[in-house]
C-alpha cells in the first residue's frame, strides 16, 4: 500500500505530459485521453486496462497514462501511446 502512495503522488508531482508542441487528436492531458480511448476499445468488446507509469525523455522523467488492450488472435497485451 505504502508504495502505490508513493507511486501516485510521485506520478502527480511528475506531471503526464513533457514540455514539447502536440496536437492531440482528443483533448486533455493523458489521463482524460486515456479514459476516452479505454471506453471506445470496451465498447468494440476488448479487454482493457489504464496502465500509469513514468515515461523519460532524454534525461527527464515523467508521469503518463496509456492503455493497453488484449489483441483477441494472440492473447498479447498491446500498448496504446497517447501523446
Amino acid at each position: 500500500m505504502k508504495v502505490l502512495i508513493i507511486f501516485i503522488v510521485i506520478f502527480c508531482f511528475l506531471s503526464c505530459a513533457p514540455h514539447y508542441t502536440l496536437v492531440p487528436y482528443i483533448k486533455g492531458d493523458c489521463i482524460d485521453r486515456a479514459v476516452i480511448i479505454r471506453e471506445n476499445l470496451e465498447k468494440q468488446g476488448y479487454e482493457t486496462r489504464i496502465v500509469l507509469g513514468i515515461m523519460q525523455q532524454r534525461d527527464v522523467k515523467y508521469g503518463h497514462a496509456w492503455v493497453e488492450y488484449k489483441d483477441t488472435k494472440s492473447n498479447k497485451w498491446i500498448r496504446i501511446d497517447n501523446y
